[in-house]
């Protein structure tokens, strides 16, 4: 059997040292020295530690505190900033919550004004006669009283001759016997005889006149009293007729705003499923037709009816969503200060040239938490979410104008909310962004910076 010679052979560590790995002949004394190998292992080892680069620690400079210190101040104070924008946002929603509230009931007092101002006159006319019948009667009771006493006291001064004057009456032939004797005495008692005859004719007379006096004044309180009671008779209907008109108003009222959260319902719905802002602009046209057609319809079959009130209610209600109905733009961008709906800078201005073609509005680049007020006074035809854009608000301004602002990091208005110029729409977001505003005229995209 040939003789093998050794074969060396190894495998380096730390590329500087190089243990041995027999082959062949004498690789037994390798497998029978396992001391020397980790005895050279460990020298390996200590080599390795004695050359390699000392690790020195960690020490904090003053410019690294500094740079620690004005990291935390940062964070505090855009947390400080993002808590601040929440406060602010909270207040814009209840405010505009709080706006329009008041606009719904500023709504309904002119509306149930318009309907009780007929009713509401002949109530103060009527309560006007009832006062001044009530004052006819305490006077006419006062005098009837006066007039008791006048009779009373006349009945008691006449008292006292009726007994001479019914015996003159009864015995005249007695009476002018008890007169004879003297001439001047039978004068004197046939004078007074005449005397006490004209008096008491005359006081009887006077009794008949107060009688008949008092009589009368029985007679016209009797008919004040009459004309009270059907006075408040009068008033009693009115106040039920009036009632009646307020809850007719009331229901007409809450129909109407029935009508008004399903036309909002159905146009977010509209809005949700459309794939383009066009879409989305086409579908909500198509909504408000079919709904204006609808209420027209109804508001026609009310006339038929003779219902007038309801089809003229629900005729005003069809008119506010015709394209025509609202102030539309003005030219009069220096009112708001030149600043558009939001503070800042315009990035992308109109007709700018862009990846996907001209500009087809404005783009500002707003900071952070930036108000974001309405263009136009008009009504919301939605507000939320939409697709790429973010928060989106369409504002209709009447007259076949619409402004399209979207990229708001928070809303303040919702859909079917009537809103004015330079009322607040909602805010940018904690960290700023783009505002894209776009005006649109019918199905045409016009420049909207004569009108910001």
């Amino acid at each position: 059997m040939p003789v093998t010679k050794p074969v060396l052979t190894g495998f380096c560590l730390l590329a500087a040292f190089c243990v041995p790995r027999l082959s062949g002949e004498g690789a037994e004394g390798w497998h029978t020295q396992p001391r020397l190998v980790l005895g050279r292992l460990s020298l390996v080892s200590q080599a390795a530690a004695a050359h390699a680069p000392v690790k020195k620690p960690a020490v904090s400079t003053a410019s690294q505190r500094a740079l620690d210190a004005a990291k935390r101040d940062r964070a505090a104070l855009l947390a400080r900033k993002a808590r601040e924008a929440a406060l602010i946002d909270a207040q814009r929603k209840a405010q505009a919550q709080a706006t329009q509230d008041a606009a719904i009931e500023a709504d309904k007092a002119r509306h149930f004004s318009a309907l009780t101002d007929r009713a509401a006159n002949e109530l103060a006319a009527t309560e006007k006669t009832i006062t001044a019948l009530t004052t006819d009667i305490t006077r006419l009771t006062a005098q009837q009283e006066a007039q008791r006493v006048a009779l009373a006291r006349r009945r008691a001064s006449l008292q006292a001759i009726l007994p001479v004057a019914l015996r003159l009456s009864r015995y005249p032939g007695t009476s002018f016997v008890a007169l004879s004797g003297q001439a001047d005495d039978s004068v004197q008692g046939l004078s007074l005889i005449a005397g006490l005859t004209r008096l008491t004719a005359r006081q009887a007379d006077d009794l008949h006149g107060q009688q008949a006096l008092l009589d009368q004044t029985a007679q016209e309180l009797a008919q004040r009293n009459t004309a009270l009671e059907k006075a408040r008779a009068t008033l009693a209907r009115l106040r039920d007729v009036n009632a009646h008109k307020m809850d007719q108003a009331t229901h007409q009222q809450e129909e109407a705003e029935a009508r008004a959260r399903q036309a909002r319902d159905d146009i977010a719905a509209a809005t949700a499923k459309a794939a383009t802002l066009d879409d989305a602009l086409s579908a909500i046209d198509k909504v408000q037709a079919s709904l204006r057609a609808r209420m027209e319809e109804e508001a026609r079959a009310l006339e038929r009816t003779n219902q007038k009130a309801k089809a003229e209610a629900m005729s005003a209600q069809a008119r506010k969503l015709s394209g025509s109905h609202g102030p539309g733009v003005s030219r009069d961008g220096g009112h708001s200060g030149g600043h558009g709906p939001v503070s800042g800078t315009i990035t992308t201005a109109w007709h700018q040239s862009t990846e996907s073609g001209p500009a087809t509005g404005l783009t500002y680049a707003a900071s952070a938490g930036s108000t974001v007020s309405a263009p136009c006074a008009g009504q919301v035809d939605f507000a939320g979410p939409f697709r790429s854009f973010g928060n989106m608000v369409i504002l209709d301004c009447g007259r076949h104008y619409r402004f399209v602002l979207s990229g708001l990091g928070a809303l303040s208005v919702s859909s079917g909310q009537a809103v004015g110029r330079h009322e607040t729409l909602g805010s940018m977001g904690p960290g700023g962004g783009a505002l894209f505003v776009q005006l649109r005229s019918g199905s045409s995209i016009i420049d909207p910076r004569p009108y910001l």
